[in-house]
């Protein structure tokens, strides 16, 4: 009897013992240690990120005009006359008082000699006048001559006095003129391309050349009126021209039209532009943009970290590998940057790839290799964000 209860616990041993294996087996597939936490990281979103930087942004606006020097100037002569000489190369540099044409000036200098001559012999008869009144004015005196005497010499004197004003003011006027004969640039600059030939007979007033003072050029372009009282005197300009590509001339606004044209609703803007190697050209094609704003260590965040939605933007920002939902109104934008005026802070993390994948309290990874960014953020740096009319 014992020997058979013996062996019923044994043949039930053996039939409870794989069972208990195979429940063992699958208890240890829960157990924390035996790998529970790779499940909770493939739970996560993987995202990339991006920290808030500082920079300065700049408020632009764009406008279009043609350039022109800053002084222009017609060649032209100021007496009748045969053109004796041309002292200019067509398309060259000249300097200041330089002399550019010369007039046939032979007549001229014949008559300022005959005026000298006459001048000089003015000048001895009013001498000897002078002579002959102080020797009469000492005879009236002393009652050796009669007062009509003195007013006749006096009357000679002055007459005499009259020729030598009127000599030396002949003199000054042929000497003027014969100074008209050599033209001189009244500037430095550039001069263009000639309209008359040695020999050619010129009258007053006829255009020989033109001269262009290229050191500083000016734009002239319209801006929309939304933009009449944010555009000042002296701001910064940035001018670009087809023949440069990707090269920028400084200048400054220097004129604000205090009108706003009706038909357009525009008004005008003139601004310099420094020309020091004289690459810009009168006449050419240019695009102004004009720094109508400048706002120093703003918050910046790339562009693709905003979420559109109907009331405005969101942003996702990472907390402790949490993503958090975060209302934010953007400032200023440029391609690839947006201004952040609320809603953020420097040094935040804010997802940049992912964010469709993700909503407020969702669990994130972030993903390693480019594009990922660091709590530092990145270099602080000037941006423009530019507006078109």
């Amino acid at each position: 009897m014992t020997t058979y209860r013996r062996q019923q616990r044994l043949t039930l041993w053996l039939l409870f013992m794989p069972l208990g294996l195979f429940v063992g087996t699958v208890t240890g597939c829960d157990d924390p240690e035996a790998g529970g936490s790779s499940v909770t990281e493939e739970k996560k979103v993987p995202v990339r990120v991006a920290a808030v930087a500082l920079q300065t942004m700049r408020e632009t606006v764009r406008g279009i005009g043609t350039l022109r020097a800053a002084e222009t100037v017609e060649i032209k002569p100021e007496i009748d006359g045969f053109i004796r000489e041309i002292h200019f190369t067509e398309g060259g540099s000249v300097n200041k008082d330089e002399l550019l044409v010369s007039i046939d000036d032979r007549k001229l200098k014949h008559q300022l000699e005959a005026t000298k001559a006459a001048l000089q012999m003015a000048q001895v008869r009013f001498t000897d006048a002078q002579r002959r009144l102080k020797r009469m004015q000492d005879l009236v005196t002393q009652a050796a001559a009669d007062q009509d005497e003195l007013d006749q010499i006096e009357t000679e004197f002055l007459a005499a006095k009259a020729e030598v004003e009127r000599m030396q003011a002949e003199t000054e006027l042929v000497q003027a003129r014969l100074d008209d004969t050599q033209l001189r640039a009244p500037f430095s600059g550039v001069i263009s391309e000639r309209s008359v030939d040695v020999g050619d007979y010129v009258q007053t007033g006829s255009h020989l050349a033109t001269l262009h003072r290229v050191s500083q050029m000016e734009i002239a372009f319209s801006l929309p009126e939304r933009f009449m009282g944010r555009t000042k005197m002296n701001q910064p300009v940035a001018v670009s021209v087809g023949a440069f590509p990707g090269r920028v001339f400084a200048g400054g606004v220097y004129f604000v039209s205090p009108q706003i044209d009706e038909t357009t609703r525009d008004f005008l803007v003139k601004a310099t532009v420094e020309n020091p190697e004289g690459l810009l050209k009168p006449g050419a094609f240019g695009t102004a943009v004009v720094t109508i704003d400048v706002r120093e260590g703003v918050c910046v965040v790339p562009e693709k970290a905003l979420v559109a939605t109907r009331e405005g933007y969101i942003i996702f920002v990472v907390d402790e590998q949490t993503a958090r939902r975060r209302e934010v109104q953007v400032g200023l934008r440029e391609t690839g940057t947006a201004e952040i005026r609320s809603g953020l802070g420097p040094g935040e993390l804010v997802v940049t790839e992912g964010q469709l994948s993700v909503s407020d309290g969702t669990a994130v990874k972030l993903l390693q290799g480019e594009g990922e960014a660091t709590a530092q953020g990145t270099p602080s740096s000037p941006s423009r964000s530019e507006r078109r009319p």
